[in-house]
């Protein structure tokens, strides 16, 4: 299971809340990988609005508001060239951090204990720095000091992306926060409060007997909040601040540090995929062209409750090409997650599924051709000049590539993503990856900078994985340790065998069984690293 934190902030989670103090010592927010953040990925962003972006594996990186390094740290290990720093407020995540750290024997991160507002710049500027899912979540003199920080940190060509939640969507949102902090109160543990919450929100959300639009709230409220975490109901129902803004005060309040908005890390595909064409011709034609004006009448017109805007310094913005002009893709690495469809591929039609479950096809054949070459490749990156070749239709293809790139179906970056296959025959789970796995995590992150999560069974076979064993002694391990009792293997669900003390040859099959599906699992999900060079 991979749990893409992208997908959820797209609407309206935000997958790290931080407005760290004491509730935060005794129930820490998760610290995860923001699949968004990664530099590369914000490098291909302002590539193609015509900027030149600092080398994301070379990279000097900040993270305000870092946790214990959960989105740092694997950026670390991918990226030894590159150095990254990053700063929160609580000293229990800052010290969990820099055991892991330790335990992963990098030395290219440092993570410090500290306030956002007293934080003092030092050495060279950073090309990117980060702040997801603090801004709305502290003080304005806090908020003041993020802007602050992120403009005078950051060097010349260098990117910010901060997060931040959004009115007029947050509106909605607002009512079932007065709640929560109503009923639960503000004595008790962090935990008796969350669980409070969430049990006046079930009760409100089966009250109703019409399906009228407050009702209608409550309960999509409830069932969402049911898959979250406390730390997350904590930090965004029941933390004293949660102060959303509009588009334009956000952008107005970064103006006044020398920074403005490049573009949201989603390209607002979101957004633009539920407003209908006549919607989004309003849209265009009451911002009159203009940028900013665009984004906030589509929140007006979407609801959108949060954003993850890209700013840069206020002097480059005369480099800044709007509208993207689809020859500036050419540079780029696109990958995307489409399923073939074969039951509508026919009569000359490409028929494919996105990972939204949406349809896609064209009855374009040198466009079908380049959609395939990416469902094959995934979870690799494919250079756009490769998929574009060099043939007629060039231009029309890249073109194609960029409405996909538009419509959220497929990310672009400004390095290569090469990952490895369940059929190599030495399989190798990329180094953090295994140590994860060693040390029991729940959840490992991939090259794709998403966390996956694996059951113990899993875990193990990917601990194994260091690309010097083949599949046969993979399985020999697996069935001895299975026949042993030192890992419970639990039976393929299509079996319906009885649980017992496997034999040998039921130990044989049980094992090659799990490593071959944990092999397909981790390959899909972007978990395997290329085969190793032979050495010279």
């Amino acid at each position: 299971m991979q749990i893409d934190h992208d997908r959820a902030t797209a609407a309206g989670v935000n997958s790290k809340p931080a407005a760290p103090g004491g509730d935060y010592e005794h129930l820490p927010y998760l610290s995860l990988p923001i699949t968004y953040s990664q530099p590369a990925h914000l490098a291909g962003l302002a590539a193609l609005h015509g900027l030149e972006p600092p080398a994301a594996d070379r990279a000097r990186v900040l993270e305000l508001g870092c946790a214990s390094g959960g989105n740092l740290i694997p950026l670390a290990a991918r990226f030894p060239k590159a150095r990254f720093l990053g700063l929160d407020l609580s000293a229990r995540q800052i010290a969990d951090g820099n055991r892991r750290i330790a335990a992963f024997g990098l030395g290219n991160i440092e993570l410090r204990q500290g306030d956002i507002a007293a934080f003092a710049i030092e050495g060279a500027p950073f090309d990117y720095v980060i702040c997801h899912g603090v801004y709305s979540w502290v003080p304005p003199a806090v908020q003041d000091a993020i802007l602050k920080v992120a403009s005078a940190s950051l060097a010349d060509h260098g990117i910010a992306a901060i997060s931040y939640n959004v009115l007029p969507g947050w509106h909605l949102r607002q009512v079932v926060r007065n709640i929560l902090l109503q009923h639960a109160g503000s004595s008790g543990t962090p935990q008796s409060r969350v669980a409070k919450a969430r049990a006046i929100l079930q009760q409100l959300a089966g009250a109703a007997k019409l399906a009228d639009p407050y009702s209608q709230l409550l309960r999509h409220e409830a069932k969402l909040l049911e898959k979250m975490p406390a730390s997350y109901i904590l930090g965004e129902f029941l933390a004293e601040y949660n102060a959303p803004c509009t588009f334009r005060d956000f952008h107005g309040k970064a103006a006044q540090h020398g920074l403005t908005f490049l573009c949201e890390s989603d390209l607002s595909a979101p957004t633009r995929q539920q407003l209908t064409a006549p919607a989004l011709k309003t849209v265009a034609e009451l911002s009159g062209g203009d940028a900013m004006a665009t984004e906030q009448y589509l929140d007006m017109f979407s609801g959108r409750p949060f954003r993850r805007s890209l700013l840069i310094k206020s002097n480059q913005t005369t480099n800044v090409s709007r509208p993207i002009r689809p020859e500036r893709m050419l540079p780029l690495h696109l990958s995307a997650r489409l399923l073939p469809d074969p039951a509508r591929s026919r009569d000359g039609a490409f028929a494919f599924t996105d990972e939204r479950g949406q349809s896609l096809a064209t009855r374009a054949a040198a466009i079908g051709r380049a959609l395939t070459t990416l469902s094959e490749a995934f979870p690799e990156s494919v250079a756009v000049q490769t998929l574009a070749g060099q043939g007629p239709e060039r231009a029309r293809i890249v073109r194609a590539l960029l409405d996909l790139l538009m419509d959220g179906r497929a990310t672009a970056s400004t390095l290569a993503l090469e990952t490895g296959r369940s059929t190599d025959a030495r399989p190798r789970a990329w180094s953090l990856a295994r140590a994860e796995a060693a040390a029991g995590q729940p959840g490992i992150t991939s090259l794709r900078h998403v966390l996956v999560a694996l059951p113990k069974m899993a875990l193990a076979i990917t601990a194994r994985l260091d690309g010097r064993h083949d599949r046969e002694e993979l399985v020999n391990w697996l069935a001895q340790e299975i026949r042993t009792g030192t890992i419970e293997a639990p039976e393929p669900e299509a079996s319906g065998a009885p649980a017992a003390e496997p034999s040998r040859d039921r130990a044989l099959s049980l094992a090659k069984h799990h490593v071959e599906a944990t092999l397909r699992h981790l390959a899909a999900c972007g978990v395997l690293a290329p085969p190793a060079a032979p050495a010279a």
